[in-house]
């Protein structure tokens, strides 16, 4: 990495950090249209101060239990930690990996879980062990992130995009270590794209692993098993000049427009759940952290929430973002959009006081669409709005 210290020599880099009383002042290459990713890391290594230091105690590094891992904002809404990384063999994709399990936290746009093998993404913990808000270890749900939220991995020379795919088991026994302690592990694809051995069971590295997570509606990626990592390269470079941008005194907080890979959002107009038509005994009860107080219940086991007029001015596939509570086990519904279904999983969300949004991606007609969300089998998630 010593061509990359050489680049931080320059030109001073400011970066304003809502829990610093100034900005933090580093050296960087000039700014230009394009940034390397050795500048960019440069810039993140220097902003990675007590400053901007995100948690107050000590994550644990995963792969090798050492407490010495610390997440850092080092531009708005940029969080930065370096550790080892351990291998998630877990999803679609089958693997000889005794550990492995079949399912993971976050689902591609069509609702399957992601394959380890074909996509590369990142884990964190699904859990604030201390119960205690702010949390005192970095905890994804107080920063703004979700699942498929994009990042940019470095290690030994090489930067990749990866997504946010799988979560270290919520736990509610104090012996756990799988929880927003530890930080540190990354699917197989991303070990593959690093250069890292790739096995479940053998791989992984012990340090000089750098993840850098966008958070922020807009840099979710959206697709399926199958273009996931695609979507996710693609949106390295405008990454890198984001936030290389940002750091470079410019304040733009990433991201000023959606990433390209990513489908249009639509208009970003609310549709409040208690506006939809209902049949099948779905009602709508009070809800004090819900848009509009209210939300959707006893949603599936044959009860339907139908929203109509969702207008758009052209066909294509739009992300449309679903706030919604699935307390006590995860949950799926049919999502029923002109008549096509497609089938949405939906994890487990820790407790009535919080509201979780989730992104999939629609296909849309021009003019007036109909969006249903139904289980005819099980019960569906409590439903608070939709956003497209």
């Amino acid at each position: 990495m010593a061509a990359a210290a050489a680049l931080a020599l320059a030109v001073p880099l400011a970066v304003g950090h809502a829990d610093a009383t100034t900005p933090t002042t580093v050296k960087a290459a000039p700014a230009s249209a394009s940034y390397t990713a050795a500048e960019v890391l440069a810039g993140i290594k220097a902003n990675s101060t007590a400053a901007n230091q995100v948690n107050t105690k000590p994550h644990i590094n995963t792969m090798t239990r050492a407490q010495n891992v610390n997440v850092y904002q080092v531009a708005p809404g940029v969080y930065s930690y370096s550790s080892g990384m351990a291998i998630d063999t877990d999803g679609s994709d089958p693997d000889p990996d005794p550990d492995h399990q079949g399912e993971t936290t976050w689902s591609d746009s069509n609702g399957k879980a992601l394959g380890a093998h074909h996509v590369p993404f990142y884990v964190l913990g699904d859990d604030c062990w201390d119960r205690v808000k702010p949390c005192p270890h970095f905890f994804y749900k107080e920063h703004g992130m979700s699942g498929r939220q994009f990042a940019l991995m470095f290690y030994n020379g090489h930067v990749i995009g990866s997504i946010f795919g799988d979560t270290q088991t919520a736990n509610n026994q104090s012996t756990s270590d799988n929880d927003s302690r530890e930080l540190g592990e990354a699917s197989v694809k991303a070990a593959q794209l690093l250069g890292i051995p790739s096995s479940g069971t053998t791989g992984g590295v012990d340090n000089g692993v750098t993840v850098v997570m966008f958070s922020g509606a807009n840099w979710v990626v959206n697709g399926t098993n199958s273009n996931l990592n695609d979507n996710a390269q693609a949106m390295v470079q405008n990454a890198l000049d984001t936030l290389g941008a940002s750091m470079n005194g410019g304040g733009t907080p990433p991201p000023t427009t959606p990433p390209p890979s990513s489908p249009p959002p639509g208009g970003g107009n609310s549709y409040e759940a208690e506006a939809a038509t209902l049949a099948g005994g779905t009602t709508i009860t009070n809800c004090a952290h819900c848009s509009g107080g209210k939300k959707l219940s006893y949603l599936g086991n044959g009860g339907t929430a139908t929203f109509n007029n969702i207008t758009e001015p052209a066909a294509g596939s739009y992300t449309m973002a679903i706030s919604f509570m699935s307390v006590g086990q995860p949950r799926t519904a049919t999502l029923t959009v002109n008549g096509v279904n497609q089938t949405v999983n939906f994890p487990e969300t820790p407790d009535y006081n919080t509201v979780v949004t989730q992104n999939v991606t629609v296909q849309l007609k021009a003019g007036n669409n109909t969006i249903k969300f139904s289980n005819p089998n099980a019960g569906a998630p409590n439903l608070d709005r939709i956003v497209l």
